[in-house]
């Protein structure tokens, strides 16, 4: 482990750890501002600029993230579509046993490709 910050906004939790050839992004708790965006986005944004920078894949799980607004969802996208159109690698994990994360996560596969840069994997 290289680096590791942790980020805390009322009942989400993100926590961001660098590995030698990945950083992941560990979500926890719930996701249930109103605009969730002002706490995630700059986050997402440094972790991608990290990611392009020292060719690393993200990987972001959602395993412990127990429930997440629909507006939660917005930045997701717009780091998936900003890593998609860029080099950059992203693996999204999440449990496939949780109706509402199989309902969310299952819907971001049209930003999977065929070379595995972008891949969602329900667990």
């Amino acid at each position: 482990m290289l680096n590791q910050e942790k980020y805390t906004n009322t009942h989400l939790s993100i926590e961001v750890i660098e590995h030698e050839s990945s950083i992941c992004v560990n979500w926890e708790g719930k996701s249930i501002d109103r605009e969730p965006s002002k706490f995630i986005s700059p986050i997402l944004v440094k972790v991608l600029e990290m990611a392009s920078s020292f060719n690393k894949r993200i990987i972001m799980d959602f395993q412990h993230l127990s429930y997440m607004n629909s507006s939660t969802i917005t930045p997701i996208i717009k780091i998936l579509d900003r890593a998609k159109k860029g080099m950059t690698k992203i693996t999204i994990v999440y449990c496939k046993s949780l109706k509402w994360q199989e309902l969310n996560f299952s819907a971001l596969e049209v930003f999977k490709t065929k070379d595995y840069r972008l891949e969602i994997t329900g667990l």
